[in-house]
């Protein structure tokens, strides 16, 4: 049976979380912190956890087939997709009814980064490959997966057609789109960039951890590691500087690398059940939260129609809710946060379970 990387599991659902409350904007509350106004860069971690576990789970097959490679990726990624999707198109819907009653949201329905020439696109997770689409519409988060999903793909041919040479073409792939990043290149999207420096960087991780799993670290040495490494995610995080995006990555990478062997007491901490149970549901919190966020500010709207009350500002261009309160606008948060989670547990269930259960009942 191969290893779970329990601790990196739990660390993925905390990089969920922080960018959900990096998505949101409440006045004097935990969302202004430096780091989860920073939090956004957690998307590269994602890559890069996804280009180790791949590597683990099919990176050195002996015997890769395509087509239940293929199956599996597409069940365990596209049904939620999809589902929050046909969320967003509804959503749409509704604003367009709406307008009949004289109830007017942000934007005209069915325009800008929800216009119907979108819909297309993100059906085909093709909405951040092209400089000639929106990558940030709809449900803005799956910019990511339509990047992963084809990178998938790459993945495959490289660990297969190039098998003698596979470590070579992700070290290639990896650097030669870091070096891109570095020079801001327009040679491909700087989406597809991230993308493709972070998730062959993180197989190239799972291929040293590979070769030196049988280390054992002991818990005093690795304890002191794991807080520094924490210490220095926290201050890159909050930290603004030019080449975030390239030094934010290689610490990403060393963390994923070094928390594999679970070897400290933050791999302990990681281990208890709230903490698993955020990483199992990280990939639908990271999906839904959107939706979440988009029914809020559609209740704030709602609210002032019906009291006249404004509970919503605008401060540099980002509309802010602020009840005037800073004890009940960190309610708030907590309160979406909860939402978040809760619909998370539904959609991990009836829509994440229901396509791997899928993908089970059609293996040949």
């Amino acid at each position: 049976m191969k290893k779970r990387f329990e601790a990196l599991d739990a660390f993925r659902g905390l990089c969920a979380i922080s960018v959900v409350l990096y998505h949101m904007h409440i006045v004097g509350s935990i969302t202004e912190l430096k780091f989860f106004q920073g939090s956004g860069v957690f998307v590269e971690f994602f890559f890069i956890l996804s280009g180790f576990v791949l590597a683990h789970g099919y990176g050195f097959k002996e015997s890769l087939n395509f087509k239940s490679y293929c199956k599996a990726r597409f069940f365990r990624i596209y049904p939620l997709h999809f589902f929050i999707l046909m969320v967003f198109i509804a959503f749409e819907l509704m604003k367009l009814l709406a307008t009949n009653f004289g109830v007017s949201f942000n934007g005209e329905p069915f325009s800008d980064k929800t216009a119907v020439s979108a819909i297309i696109p993100n059906l085909l997770l093709i909405q951040s490959w092209t400089p000639y689409t929106e990558h940030l519409s709809f449900n803005f988060p799956s910019w990511s997966i339509s990047i992963e999903f084809y990178i998938y793909f790459l993945f495959f041919f490289t660990a297969t057609l190039f098998s003698k040479f596979k470590l070579l073409t992700w070290l290639t792939a990896s650097l030669f789109a870091f070096t891109l990043i570095y020079f801001h290149s327009e040679l491909l999207t700087k989406q597809v960039l991230s993308g493709l420096s972070c998730f062959f960087g993180g197989a190239i991780a799972y291929s040293v951890y590979r070769n030196i799993s049988h280390i054992k670290i002991p818990y005093t040495l690795g304890s002191i590691f794991e807080c520094a490494l924490l210490v220095s995610i926290v201050f890159i995080v909050q930290a603004q500087f030019e080449l975030k995006l390239i030094v934010a990555p290689l610490l990403f990478l060393i963390t994923v690398l070094l928390f594999s062997f679970e070897a400290g007491v933050v791999s302990k901490i990681l281990k208890i059940k709230p903490l698993q149970l955020t990483g199992q549901l990280s990939y639908s919190i990271y999906m839904t939260h959107a939706a979440i966020l988009f029914l809020v500010a559609a209740g704030t709207l709602v609210f002032k129609k019906l009291t006249g009350i404004e509970i919503v500002k605008t401060i540099n261009s980002l509309k802010y809710i602020d009840v005037g309160n800073t004890y009940i606008n960190n309610l708030i948060v907590l309160i979406i946060l909860a939402t978040v989670i809760i619909t998370s547990k539904f959609t991990y269930k009836y829509i994440e379970l229901w396509g791997l259960n899928l993908n089970k009942k059609h293996k040949t």
